[in-house]
């Protein structure tokens, strides 16, 4: 059987979460940070859409959801930092 390439994301509450991205190594370097997005949304439910999700590896933020996780140097076991942003929408006067 092939190697899965994995991230490790901590999330919220200093959860952990093993995301599995692909199985060979050219999967892995087409793999986005819009993909990855996905992946942490199915293990981490409780955040509501990729809008509010904000993804740090080696203290730069992952911009872009067509960029490469290749770009970034992230390769096979690197700790992504998941943070749940919230935007407000407000607009009321005082």
């Amino acid at each position: 059987m092939g190697k899965t390439y994995q991230v490790l994301a901590y999330g919220l509450r200093g959860k952990e979460v093993v995301i599995d991205l692909c199985d060979t190594e050219e999967q892995m370097q087409s793999i986005t940070v819009g993909q990855l997005k996905d992946k942490i949304l199915e293990k981490m439910p409780g955040i509501l859409g990729r809008e509010n999700l904000l993804l740090i590896f080696a203290g730069k933020i992952l911009k872009g959801d067509t960029s490469l996780l290749l770009d970034y140097g992230i390769q096979n076991m690197s700790v992504i930092l998941t943070i749940v942003t919230v935007r407000d929408r407000g607009g009321g006067g005082m």
